[in-house]
């Protein structure tokens, strides 16, 4: 009894699959946002703002400047720089009349001082002063009214009692 055999494969049998590798994981890519250094003025300043107990500010935070200092913005608007070989930092804090307030600061308690005082300003810095209603009002109250008579009485007076000066001899 022989078996018969045939060449063609067997319809339910297939080959197996090939798989594909595994992919790798991809990984985070840092985003370039700056210099990928920190530089030493950078550190001294995070370092000292740490020493004089001041708000706490990142070292990145601290940017450098063309002149060799450093400075830090606040949300407020204030900002802190420190110059190398010198110690404290100088605020500038903006105030409500428009103007910047600069001072030397060396803790906590003066930055406080400082920024509250810049808050409470009520000097004009040079800007003209615009009055309200109720201070012109209060102006005009103040004042005397005045006739022609009375103004042309006031400038013969005036007049009067001014005297020519002489030319000095030589």
């Amino acid at each position: 009894m022989s078996r018969k055999t045939s060449t063609k494969p067997h319809p339910t049998r297939s080959a197996p699959k090939k798989t594909a590798a595994p992919t790798r994981a991809v990984l985070p890519v840092r985003p370039h946002t700056g210099p990928e250094f920190i530089t030493e003025a950078q550190i001294a300043a995070a370092y000292a703002a740490r020493l004089a107990e001041l708000p706490l500010i990142p070292i990145t935070a601290w940017m450098p400047q063309p002149d060799g200092s450093v400075r830090a913005h606040f949300p407020s608007g204030a900002t802190l720089t420190r110059t190398p070989d010198t110690t404290g930092f100088d605020a500038l804090t903006p105030c409500p009349q428009g103007a910047v307030h600069h001072n030397h600061i060396t803790t906590r308690a003066q930055l406080r001082e400082a920024a509250a005082a810049a808050a409470h300003c009520s000097n004009l810095h040079g800007r003209p002063r615009t009055l309200t209603l109720a201070q012109g009002v209060a102006t005009t109250a103040d004042t005397q009214a005045l006739t022609r008579n009375d103004i042309a009485t006031g400038l013969a007076n005036r007049a009067a009692d001014e005297k020519p000066k002489e030319h000095p001899q030589p």
